[in-house]
């Protein structure tokens, strides 16, 4: 398995790949998607939960099992994590 990046090579390397942010329900269908700077702000102020960070970009009536993911589009961030639970 590959050296784990710090939180400024994810930024770096996020910013790099022009990636934004996602937001799936527990069934990984579309909810909203971010731009990165608006979404890194909103996250580096509300702890990490995606629910508190989403509220601060602006939507409202978050699910509950709600997941944030990174890609250049929402079909490339749903397969890299479903590539990532199969690891698991």
């Amino acid at each position: 398995m590959g050296k784990r990046l710090s939180p400024r090579e994810q930024r770096a390397r996020r910013r790099e790949r022009n990636e934004r942010a996602f937001l799936f329900d527990s069934e990984l269908n579309l909810i909203a998607e971010f731009e990165r700077e608006d979404w890194e702000w909103a996250l580096s102020s509300s702890g990490g939960d995606p629910m508190r960070v989403a509220g601060k970009c602006g939507l409202t009536d978050v699910p509950a099992e709600v997941k944030a993911l990174w890609g250049r589009s929402a079909d490339e961030a749903r397969s890299t994590y479903r590539r990532w639970q199969k690891r698991r």
